[in-house]
């Protein structure tokens, strides 16, 4: 990877913590105020099967995504609720994300090269989120932003075009096989999977360049020491 003259990060999974605990704990809040014999996993996986079939034409926002996706959830299992208060928790939640542990560290050893978040997310949710965790890029660029979702095309040209580098030079770290290491490389850039599930690449699917546990596992890679 001696090309690689920037670098491109997934926010959610990648360089903060979000887990998926956080929104178990909100479909379990919904069971409990509504559907006592539910499942909370049973009624987060419909929950996600409205979010990730919405086709955003016109372009939802995250928060309206979700709102919208989670009142097609109530509809299914008969909840006669309001989605909004789910929706405000869950974003309270979401604020309240740490950055993994080694990210300061690892950053700090990549100093030098232009560094962006590209991200599926709210503008001014992600950028408080970093803020609150004092984490510093070059650029950020959001889906909010650029009225596109990951693996689409579009939000990793912004980000391209901000960091002022062609495809090639730029390798893109994020913990989602599709919309990350698939999105990265149909635009020829460098892919590294940050899994820290430690799950299996799945037959047929993307296949990355690089493989790591966690965010220090890029820095031999790239050629760079730190305390990560």
């Amino acid at each position: 990877m001696d090309r690689i003259r920037a670098i491109t990060f997934d926010a959610f999974g990648t360089i903060v913590d979000t887990g998926r605990d956080v929104l178990i704990q909100i479909a379990d809040r919904v069971v409990s105020d509504h559907l006592p014999a539910v499942d909370a996993a049973r009624f987060l996986d419909r929950w996600d099967h409205y979010f990730f079939a919405i086709d955003h034409n016109p372009f939802l926002t995250l928060a309206e995504a979700t709102e919208v996706s989670l009142e097609r959830a109530f509809e299914e299992f008969g909840v006669d609720a309001e989605p909004e208060p789910y929706v405000e928790a869950l974003q309270r939640e979401w604020l309240r994300a740490k950055a993994y542990p080694e990210v300061p560290a690892v950053l700090e050893a990549l100093e030098g090269i232009p560094l962006a978040v590209v991200s599926n997310a709210d503008d001014a949710m992600l950028r408080e989120i970093l803020a609150r965790n004092r984490l510093e890029f070059d650029t950020v660029v959001t889906s909010e932003a650029c009225r596109s979702y990951k693996p689409a095309a579009r939000i990793f040209e912004a980000a391209l075009r901000e960091l002022a580098v062609g495809a090639g030079d730029v390798l893109h770290a994020g913990d989602s096989l599709e919309a990350d290491v698939g999105g990265a490389q149909r635009l020829g850039m460098a892919t590294a999977w940050v899994n820290r599930t430690r799950e299996a690449v799945r037959p047929g699917g993307p296949t990355p360049d690089l493989v790591v546990s966690d965010l220090s596992g890029l820095l031999p890679a790239l050629g760079r020491a730190g305390r990560a």
